[in-house]
């Protein structure tokens, strides 16, 4: 089983929107990383510059008195009481050149002065720690910097930037989507465009509906339909001309068989005669054919303006009249009220004369035709016969098909209906056995059929 081709927006979008997702995904991580880095040396050179300037302010506080003698509760940092939370003061110790405390922060963990290595910054218990020394080590300080409000800083620029790349995703998303969208959607008007052509529509494709990269293919394709469109015209312009010039002369043997038949007193010769006379005959149906073909093929089907076709119908069924002859042999129900539609007069006199013709052909002996045009825009052609099968009903639709060899129609009647029909919007329905009977067969036109204004 074939699997439907996927749809060139949905391909180009996917083929963008995996690269978008990658990029944006390593730019998250790349900004997030930088950000972190510099905001990491910026606050560690914070806490440096800060261990220092205690350092200073402790070694001018020793020269003038001893350091121990400093009262317990004193804090060079109560600044920060405040300006921060307890869970983000600075902790600090002083220390003397023998490693011993000589001055803390009331909240200072001495787990945490552990952790400290001298002239370097650590990270230990959630905590930023540094270690500085005087010139001559007998003073040193020791701060812990709690890393809450720096954990919240990076996560907020984390949040930040994903967030930025994600509306700058969705609205990079967005434009391409739409930009694709309006692409794709030339390429669509372009498929109907083309989709649109026919036997009876090859003109140029509208070149609003290209791109300089298709239009070399555009190009071929007008080429081709040109040709394609000077060939059908040349045929359709043979047959109406050979069958017009067959008409003439056509009629002009019947008439002279008919004359030398009856001057003819032997019955072999006349028997001869009259054999030719159906030959010729026989031959004037068909250049009507091939005209009704000709007209067919040309698009006859539907005319620019609605009219009534009632009376259309009427004059027809008039004409069937005189050619059944007998009264009993022919059973109408006319159609009544006004019948609106755009199918062309003339493609509706070629559809029912051929049905008309089809069903005084193929109809037993001594039975009736039925023609039913009671319903608006329907009218039913049926007569008694042999029923056929769904394969016979399906051939008969076909040029040049016919359902008996000893037939003396052409098999091109229906397929000049089945093409008009399709030109002008009808419907043709045929069946065999007819509805509720075992033998027989119908057809049944639907006409499109307009409210009057």
């Amino acid at each position: 089983m074939m699997t439907r081709p996927d749809s060139l927006l949905n391909t180009l979008f996917r083929a963008l929107l995996l690269p978008g997702i990658v990029a944006s995904a390593l730019g998250v991580a790349l900004v997030v990383n930088l950000a972190k880095n510099e905001y990491d040396e910026l606050q560690d050179m914070s806490a440096v510059t800060r261990a220092h300037l205690l350092l200073e302010v402790l070694q001018a506080q020793s020269k003038l008195g001893d350091l121990s003698d400093m009262p317990p509760d004193f804090n060079p940092l109560s600044f920060e009481l405040g300006l921060l939370s307890s869970d983000e003061r600075t902790s600090f110790w002083v220390l003397d050149g023998q490693g011993q405390i000589i001055l803390r922060s009331d909240q200072a963990d001495d787990a945490l002065l552990a952790a400290s290595l001298s002239g370097k910054i650590v990270t230990a218990s959630k905590h930023r720690i540094t270690h500085v020394s005087s010139e001559d080590a007998s003073l040193s300080v020791v701060t812990a910097i709690p890393l809450v409000e720096r954990n919240e800083a990076i996560l907020d620029v984390m949040i930040g930037v994903i967030s930025g790349f994600i509306l700058l995703g969705l609205f990079v998303a967005f434009a391409a989507y739409r930009a694709l969208r309006r692409s794709a959607a030339v390429i669509i008007d372009l498929s109907a465009d083309i989709e649109r052509k026919g036997a009876h529509d090859l003109s140029p494709i509208d070149r609003k509906n290209t791109f300089a990269e298709i239009s070399p293919a555009i190009d071929t394709i007008d080429t081709l339909m040109s040709r394609l469109d000077t060939a059908l015209k040349a045929e359709q312009a043979f047959a109406t001309n050979a069958a017009h010039e067959l008409r003439t002369p056509v009629a002009i043997c019947v008439a002279h068989v008919q004359r030398l038949q009856a001057k003819l007193r032997d019955p072999d010769a006349a028997e001869s005669a009259a054999e030719i006379e159906h030959g010729l005959k026989r031959l004037t149906r068909l250049i009507e054919r091939l005209l009704q073909m000709s007209r067919a093929q040309s698009g006859l089907g539907v005319s620019e303006e609605a009219s009534d076709i009632t009376p259309v119908v009427t004059l027809l069924l008039r004409e069937l009249k005189e050619r059944a002859g007998a009264t009993e042999a022919l059973v109408i129900h006319p159609p009544e009220g006004i019948w609106m539609s755009n199918v062309d007069p003339d493609a509706l006199g070629i559809i029912l004369n051929n049905l008309f013709d089809n069903a005084l052909k193929h109809a037993t002996v001594h039975t009736p035709i039925t023609v039913d045009a009671s319903q608006t825009g329907h009218i039913v052609v049926s007569n008694d016969c042999q029923p056929l099968s769904a394969s016979a009903l399906d051939t008969i639709k076909q040029r040049f098909a016919r359902n008996s060899p000893l037939s003396e129609g052409f098999g091109i009647g229906l397929s000049i209906v089945q093409e008009l029909c399709t030109q002008s919007g009808s419907q043709l329905h045929l069946a065999s056995p007819r509805e509720g009977e075992e033998r027989g067969f119908s057809a049944t036109l639907a006409l499109p059929i307009s409210e009057p204004r």
